[in-house]
């Protein structure tokens, strides 16, 4: 059994309440992105970068592309680190609550085997895991002046970029033709 999970290359995470639905992928144009993914799997030589999984030509749509990303609750900016390339399997532990209201349990057991194997560890580990993720995710206390609802706040989440992603000056430029590039952190 695990008590640190600082050693797992296959960790669980999910956006916080207020980003969800919300990316940079979603506010840049198809073709923009598709240019950005055909870049990257050359890059990264069509494999995965937590467990190695290498398709060939037929199944390269299981390989997505993941937005590592960090965010401002207080000011809601969503900032991009990097673009990492990841199987579907691994990037569902990346955004588990989604994954979890979208899977049937036969489905998420597969996933939890998926887990195991490539962090070579136990079910009762990444029962573990998942649970110190959550209850570190969840212990964010509302500043002092944060009074309105997730649904009540009208503000528009903003991007900034910090990371070298294929084609950032266009994806800038594109954010800020629709408002959404915050300059300035």
């Amino acid at each position: 059994m695990y008590l640190d999970f600082t050693s797992f290359k296959l960790k669980v995470d999910w956006k916080p309440a207020r980003f969800r639905g919300h990316s940079v992928k979603r506010n840049i144009s198809q073709s923009l992105w598709r240019k950005m993914r055909k870049q990257t799997l050359a890059e990264r030589e069509q494999t995965c970068r937590i467990c190695g999984y290498e398709p060939d030509e037929a199944n390269l749509r299981y390989l997505e592309m993941h937005e590592i990303e960090h965010y401002d609750e207080d000011n809601l900016v969503c900032t991009l680190e990097g673009i990492d390339l990841i199987c579907k399997r691994c990037h569902a532990f990346h955004h588990l609550g989604f994954t979890y209201s979208r899977t049937t349990k036969e489905q998420f057991d597969e996933l939890i085997q998926h887990f195991t194997k490539v962090n070579n560890c136990t079910e009762e580990d990444f029962q573990l895991h998942f649970k110190s993720v959550r209850d570190k995710k969840f212990q964010r206390v509302p500043s002092l002046g944060e009074t309105r609802s997730i649904r009540e706040d009208t503000r528009v989440v903003k991007y900034f970029i910090t990371g070298d992603i294929p084609y950032k000056e266009d994806v800038i430029s594109q954010l800020k033709k629709k408002g959404l590039y915050q300059d300035i952190l």
